[in-house]
């Protein structure tokens, strides 16, 4: 018989996990561009039907709810304030008519490979920290009991600790010793133990994301890099390292000759050079949420992303306050006119696409891309006489950490290079176009996947999942100014519109993306009026 399969995440995370990330069920929690869910089920693979047990007062976003039904995931509402062992006996009695296995994986947990296939066996796992566990008594291959550790304690030295993995072989047996402990979970296991014979599945790939220092730890685990760089970290430094070694050092020179009121915003150089070929540089890891994770998947209240602009713009702040001795409209012309132009060529180039086409946004006539460029180019204030200043060059929100103890941002992965020019000067204008494109454009939106993309016949249609965040976010910078420069001005705005133009050839495994990024670029370029 098919097992109920249960993903127990029936109850929000912990005060310190909601401070970073908001009120969600662990299972909901970013890891990288994705939610936890969707690596859990990664990991059951084709484990059958399952139920995933929620709060019954957390509205599951339209993208999951979507997302969760097309992986064969049922949504189970319970109600708030149950305890683990009332949960699993309110889900099993919604679900099961009759007698069966169960298997339980907790919300909050990532097992490597999850014995699926077995019943009455639990995963055992290391010890890995010094919060609380549940230990495991294993006698002659059998689990014999549970035993609950306190939190800072060292615990019995050689003892697996129940991993968050269970599959009982008999639904009614569950329920009477859940019941009979009055839902107390780990008693009612113990009780289960007393009638049924269960072994013990030891596994070395486990991650436990329910708890503020194992959750970073976890996420590092299971973080990757982008295709055109290696990313080696090892809890204590970032190493990047890069065939390309212009990129590579121009990071490098930014990170060391930034002044010290930029640097206390930004990740610290530790080392630099050249290792076997490659350009590579060392800054100290941070174990903080990174704001296109906030953004996309946490659900933060208005207060906390007011702090995190804050944050941005004392680092925008800092940045205009050391001004270099060249225009900045030299810049502004070559990342936001001569780039976008060089791009949309080369997409032309790779792919076929009529950049001279005049297309459509949701039956809306626009230009073609070649003439859209063009008005965007004369929408900038290319003659605003403004000096240079430090610029970041990447200021999207995947690029930025938020250190909420501090209230400070850290940026990460600095451009470098303006054309063919390492410096740490730029125009102040384009970082505030990559701080839009990521509140207003919807960047990392579109990079998670979170969105809905047509193109017929050259007309396209774009929708992006509804994010709390967001109208405040625009509406906050639309107030902001730094330097004299109005964070939404003309000037930005266009620079903004633009980015979508040029970032499309970076794409081309994923042409979904691009066509996203068109689609973005009609949209934006409409609301400009240009």
């Amino acid at each position: 018989m098919e097992p109920l399969r249960l993903i127990m995440s029936g109850a929000v995370v912990g005060q310190e996990l909601a401070a970073e990330f908001g009120p969600l069920p662990p299972s909901f929690l970013p890891v990288g561009t994705r939610r936890l869910y969707e690596l859990q089920l990664d990991a059951l693979g084709e484990a059958g039907r399952m139920h995933m047990v929620v709060p019954e007062t957390f509205a599951v976003p339209e993208h999951d709810a979507r997302r969760l039904a097309e992986r064969g995931v049922d949504l189970l509402p319970i109600p708030d304030g149950l305890r683990l062992g009332d949960a699993v006996i309110y889900a099993i009695n919604s679900v099961v008519d009759g007698e069966g296995p169960v298997h339980i994986l907790h919300g909050d947990t990532l097992i490597g490979r999850p014995p699926v296939a077995r019943s009455d066996v639990i995963v055992g796992g290391r010890r890995v920290n010094e919060y609380a566990w549940a230990e495991m008594r294993v006698e002659g291959g059998r689990v014999t009991s549970l035993e609950t550790t306190l939190a800072g304690e060292d615990g019995h030295a050689g003892r697996p600790i129940a991993a968050g993995y269970f599959a009982f072989g008999s639904s009614l047996s569950l329920l009477r010793s859940l019941t009979r402990m009055r839902g107390d979970f780990i008693a009612g296991v113990n009780h289960y133990l007393g009638e049924h014979p269960v072994e013990m599945a030891e596994t070395a790939e486990w991650l436990d994301f329910g708890h503020l220092q194992p959750f970073f730890q976890s996420r590092l685990a299971v973080t990757t890099a982008r295709a055109f760089n290696t990313v080696r970290i090892d809890g204590l430094t970032a190493r990047k390292t890069s065939d390309d070694r212009a990129k590579i050092r121009a990071e490098a020179h930014w990170l060391n000759a930034i002044p010290a009121s930029v640097q206390i915003h930004t990740a610290r150089l530790l080392a630099h050079g050249v290792d076997g070929g490659k350009a590579f540089y060392e800054t100290e890891y941070e174990f903080l949420p990174v704001l296109s994770e906030l953004f996309v998947h946490g659900q933060l209240g208005r207060a906390s992303w007011m702090r995190i602009l804050t944050a941005c713009e004392a680092l925008l702040s800092a940045c205009a306050a050391d001004k270099g001795e060249g225009s900045a409209d030299v810049a502004l012309r070559t990342l936001c006119v001569d780039k976008t132009q060089a791009r949309l060529e080369r997409h032309a180039r790779e792919t076929g696409f009529p950049i001279d086409r005049p297309l459509s946004f949701e039956g809306r006539a626009t230009p073609s891309l070649t003439v859209i460029a063009e008005r965007l180019a004369g929408a900038l204030d290319l003659a605003s006489g403004r000096r240079e200043t430090v610029m970041h060059g990447d200021l999207c929100f995947s690029n930025l950490l938020y250190d909420s103890r501090v209230k400070r941002v850290r940026a990460l992965d600095p451009r470098g290079l303006v054309g063919e020019r390492p410096g740490i000067y730029g125009d102040l204008r384009y970082d505030l176009a990559k701080l839009a494109h990521s509140a207003v454009g919807r960047y990392d939106q579109i990079i998670a996947g979170r969105y809905v993309a047509f193109e017929r016949d050259g007309d396209f249609s774009l929708s992006f999942e509804e994010i709390a965040a967001q109208p405040w976010l625009e509406a906050a910078l639309g107030e902001m100014a730094v330097d004299g420069e109005a964070a939404l001005s003309p000037t930005v705005r266009a620079a903004m519109t633009g980015l979508f133009l040029s970032m499309v050839p970076l794409h081309a495994d994923r042409p979904d993306r691009q066509q996203a990024f068109v689609a973005n670029a009609l949209r934006l370029f409409l609301d400009l009026g240009a």
